[in-house]
């Protein structure tokens, strides 16, 4: 037989008249003198606090105080609910990637697009604050004529010894042009009018004695320290130039480049500082052209990657020169041949990269809409590929397994290298397509049509620094694609071409890279920091 429970009523048959009487008796009794357990999902009786146990639940004075207490608690939630609805994010949080990446990381940072914008805060700081920090012209301060945007250089900050750094560079595509770079505690290009010129602080171009038409290119292997040079001038050989710096000694005050001091191709038996020119000739082409160098790891035995006009050349540390892809040798069967592979092998090349932490393996992007790798140990090269929206004009390998390229037609994406090439069926009676899509697309970059633009990559930082079709620099993370603000002074960079050679690198004694950029005549220095020293961060 079930307990009695103040207020609970058991029975099992009941007449009609009894369930009538009894449904009228609960009702009066819930609405004068009747409670809700709101966790046993029963009603109990109420009794007089004077009759009722001491710690009774069912007591009037105990139910009273639970009432008051659920009316307080539920107006308290209530009026939570209204102020959420008034309560809105500060458009400064939406429009300040730094601030609203600072606030989210200290509420935990979340998931999604909160997580991205996380992750993106470094190099959204680092685009914020840039300033500019000087120049340094390549012409004369008596010149007055325009010039064009600056082809390409190459600026180097290995000098831990006297903290100068180093820019090649040339204005008419045929001419290298030195100079160093001195800056003051703001981390700003400063050149002294009384410093010794052999100081290297004192203003002044050094030209080598190089001739390189239409220069395309300007690297630096730095385990040979030998400087790179390639031409984009048709010629009946594809060749490669290069040099090596003269060094001074370490107790010696000047600079640990020696700018200038390269002459023409020495005697047989003479130190090889001096220029050299390696070329390679091909029956199926009259003419050749390189785009540019790649130069490799310090863990491979090559010296450099050549991208030409008709695929892609290896340079041995032993200055000896061999194409990747086998080619015919000549004939109606070179012909044949050569129209059946060229679906499957990389011809006009434009950019190349070594896979990071492999130097066995290379990425190559060109002409043909598709991105390319292969393994160098393989005796015949065996390329794979998946295509891209546009052709490749420039690529960078920034991680293990990821690659960036940025083409034609505004198209800029990561590709995953794992999924590279891989094929997926279809139904039947369909082709099979590449399984291989971005896993990340820029939809900020800005190039329709031009092959030869600016562009560059900073791993570290977590961005990619791309010229625009309409003259300007903009700013891109790495780790969400999304275009970030470089500050007023990058934003002044607006030129009546596309830029067409930036860079980032460190200067000797400085904490963070750089970005350098050739505007016209003139190589312009972007860093984080302030305008003046006495000026607030």
């Amino acid at each position: 037989m079930a307990p009695e429970i103040p207020g609970y009523y058991f029975g099992m048959a009941l007449s009609f008249s009894s369930i009538l009487a009894f449904t009228l008796y609960y009702f009066l009794l819930t609405l004068f003198a009747a409670t809700a357990d709101p966790v046993k999902k029963k009603y109990f009786k109420i009794e007089k606090s004077h009759t009722a146990p001491p710690a009774a639940a069912w007591s009037a004075d105990e139910v009273k105080r639970r009432r008051v207490a659920s009316s307080a608690a539920e107006s308290s939630r209530r009026r939570a609910r209204l102020l959420r609805n008034h309560i809105q994010r500060h458009a400064v949080l939406e429009a300040d990637l730094v601030t609203r990446g600072r606030l989210l990381r200290e509420l935990g940072g979340g998931r999604g697009e909160a997580a991205a914008v996380v992750e993106d805060m470094m190099a959204a700081a680092w685009a914020g604050g840039l300033v500019d920090k000087g120049s340094i012209p390549f012409v004369p301060s008596f010149a007055r004529e325009r010039y064009a945007n600056m082809p390409c250089m190459y600026v180097g900050g290995d000098d831990d010894k006297t903290g100068l750094g180093v820019a090649y560079a040339t204005l008419d595509e045929e001419t290298l042009v030195g100079s160093y770079i001195a800056t003051d505690n703001n981390d700003a290009i400063s050149f002294s009018r009384t410093a010794p010129e052999s100081t290297g602080r004192r203003q002044g171009l050094r030209a080598e004695m190089i001739r390189c038409p239409q220069m395309s290119s300007i690297r630096y292997h730095r385990p040979s320290h030998k400087i790179l040079l390639t031409s984009r001038e048709p010629d009946h050989s594809c060749g490669l130039y290069f040099f090596s710096p003269l060094l001074s000694e370490e107790h010696d005050y000047r600079p640990q480049w020696l700018l200038g001091e390269s002459t023409s191709p020495p005697p047989r038996n003479e130190p090889a500082s001096h220029y050299q020119r390696l070329y390679i000739r091909h029956r199926l082409r009259d003419e050749w052209l390189v785009h540019q160098s790649t130069p490799a790891p310090a863990s491979s035995d090559l010296l450099c990657v050549i991208g030409t006009n008709a695929g892609i050349l290896r340079v041995r540390s032993n200055e000896t020169m061999a194409w990747i892809s086998s080619a015919p040798s000549s004939g109606a069967a070179a012909a044949a041949a050569a129209a059946t592979v060229s679906k499957h092998v990389p011809q006009e090349v434009f950019d190349q990269d070594f896979q990071t932490g492999n130097h066995n393996v290379l990425l190559a992007g060109g002409r043909q809409p598709r991105l390319w790798t292969t393994d160098l140990r393989a005796p015949a090269a065996q390329w794979r590929s998946v295509p891209h929206a546009s052709s490749i004009t420039h690529l960078r390998s920034i991680s293990e397994h990821q690659v960036l390229v940025a083409g034609l037609c505004s198209s800029m994406a990561t590709y995953d290298l794992r999924f590279l090439g891989r094929e997926k069926p279809e139904p039947a009676g369909g082709r099979s397509s590449s399984s291989s899509t971005p896993v990340l697309r820029f939809e900020g970059y800005r190039n329709e049509a031009h092959v030869h633009t600016g562009w560059d990559v900073s791993v570290e930082m977590g961005l990619a620094a791309a010229a625009q079709d309409d003259g300007t620099v903009k700013l891109f993370s790495l780790k969400s694609g999304r275009r970030l603000t470089g500050g007023g002074a990058l934003g002044r960079v607006r030129a009546d071409t596309p830029i067409r050679a930036l860079m980032f690198q460190r200067m000797p004694r400085e904490r963070m890279p750089s970005l350098w950029v050739g505007e016209g005549p003139m190589l312009r220095k972007f860093s984080l920091g302030v305008g003046d020293v006495g000026d607030e961060a």
